[in-house]
């Protein structure tokens, strides 16, 4: 009998390991169908924007982007739940799993395609599913390597930029690895969206030579709750508000308000404009890219879900770190099913599998 569930996505691509591993969480059902040539045309059925992961259920209805899928299957499945109860709790959740797929996926490609040795892994792993481990043609693996490396762009990385990005990625690093000293899960005894969106970069991150290298070298806490990720779970109930909030604390003032809020305003902004570049001062370092549309929209979408809580402690944390600066303004144009876009979120869709 086939499952239930079918999950095209890729073993290099954070948001389809994000979605795996959700479903092996809820013990769903589900046939792993890496995006290989072989099937390309079953693929492209289903998936209006080339991107993975793509889920189609028992009925070929086909779910796209990451964060969407985990939403629709945990109002239809939600034991075990991912969402704490606590209202403060859950949108700090939100926050940090936006801050995984919006702003550690930058140090994920980052390093993935600037390093020569990061480079030359990932495109032969690549160049692996593709062909399913059979012959490859010639020059393959040099052809991926040169398309990818040209898209650094995309997430900002180029030299100018590579001290900031790194940078950023070494200190959250050492604040999840804090947050995980004591606790199984980032929130407690079981994951919650956070978990799966941090996890499916850092577990990037750990793969690829360079960063693997520093993760194994300065957060073993972190090696061990990915491991624990593959395969995740709900061994206790979420911690109380309280007991998390000076580790939140601490992650949100220095990387997610200074960084990628940051980052996420000026992006929305010049999407907004229609302008042609993104510029903005993070630590002392000018960080420009190209505007993405998706980011905006998930800027968007994170400025909802924080006005729909009214929380007194959670308004006091994101004062103080300065996240509400940023969640509490003018929300960006939500333009979500203007087929206009597809073009705009296609080309970003290297930098997002």
């Amino acid at each position: 009998m086939a499952a239930p569930f079918r999950l095209y996505g890729a073993e290099l691509s954070p948001y389809s390991i994000k979605v795996r591993s959700y479903l092996r969480y809820k013990g769903l059902d589900f046939e792993w169908l890496s995006r290989s040539a072989a099937r390309q045309e079953e693929f492209a059925r289903y998936a209006k924007l080339p991107l993975i992961p793509v889920l189609v259920d028992a009925d070929e209805n086909a779910l796209q982007d990451s964060t969407p899928i985990i939403e629709k299957l945990e109002r239809e499945h939600p034991e075990p739940s991912i969402t704490p109860d606590e209202p403060a709790l859950a949108f700090a959740a939100a926050l940090l799993e936006d801050f995984a797929d919006e702003w550690l996926n930058k140090a994920m490609f980052h390093y993935r395609w600037t390093y020569p040795e990061d480079q030359e892994s990932a495109a032969r792993r690549i160049a692996e599913m593709v062909f399913e481990g059979g012959e490859k043609p010639e020059g393959m693996e040099d052809n991926i390597r040169t398309r990818m490396v040209g898209r650094l762009y995309h997430v900002g990385s180029s030299p100018e930029t590579a001290a900031l990005i790194e940078g950023s990625f070494t200190r959250s690093l050492g604040h999840i690895e804090a947050m995980l000293k004591d606790r199984k899960y980032l929130l407690g005894g079981r994951p919650s969206i956070a978990d799966f969106g941090i996890a499916g970069q850092l577990a990037q991150l750990l793969s690829d030579p360079t960063p693997g290298a520093v993760i194994r070298a300065q957060a073993p806490n972190v090696v061990r709750w990915l491991e624990r990720m593959e395969n995740p779970k709900a061994e206790g109930p979420f911690a109380s508000f309280e007991d998390v909030r000076e580790g939140l604390a601490e992650l949100l003032r220095a990387e997610v308000a200074g960084a990628y809020l940051s980052w996420m305003a000026a992006n929305a902004a010049a999407v907004a404009d229609d302008a042609n570049g993104v510029a903005v001062e993070i630590a002392g370092t000018q960080f420009t890219q190209k505007p993405q549309r998706y980011a905006a929209k998930a800027f968007s979408e994170l400025q909802r879900k924080r006005a729909a809580v009214e929380d007194e402690a959670l308004a006091a944390l994101l004062e103080e770190t300065g996240c509400d600066a940023y969640l509490t303004g003018a929300r960006a144009d939500d333009d979500e099913g203007d087929d206009s876009d597809d073009e705009d979120e296609s080309d970003e869709s290297d930098a997002r599998d």
